[in-house]
């Protein structure tokens, strides 16, 4: 009896071991894919913060180009207002396409 008793011991440590092998392979692999995951986010907020600011550039540019068209407009109105006064006749059709004006 106690030559079984040691030969199921003996099994069950060798048990044991393969299935701790096992499941070392296994965190393994998932320590792996959790700093792939880490480093495809890191470099995904990267990108973010990259179209963010690109957003936030185009976005101004665009604010100050529209700005300066209305000022644009008014300094027209304004100018054909006073040659109107002097008596020269103007006229003046303000489009967005140069195209237009050809």
């Amino acid at each position: 009896m106690t030559a079984f008793l040691l030969t199921l011991l003996i099994v069950l440590i060798i048990v044991c071991l393969v299935v701790r092998d096992q499941n070392e392979l296994t965190l393994s692999k998932m320590r792996a894919d959790l700093l792939s995951l880490r480093t495809e986010e890191k470099r995904m907020e990267d990108t973010r913060v990259e179209v963010e600011q690109l957003v936030r550039w185009f976005s101004e540019t665009l604010n100050r180009a529209s700005s300066r068209q209305r000022t644009a407009e008014q300094y027209c109105r304004e100018l054909e207002e006073m040659l109107e006064r002097t008596g020269i006749e103007v006229s003046v059709g303000l489009s967005d396409s140069a195209d237009e004006k050809s």
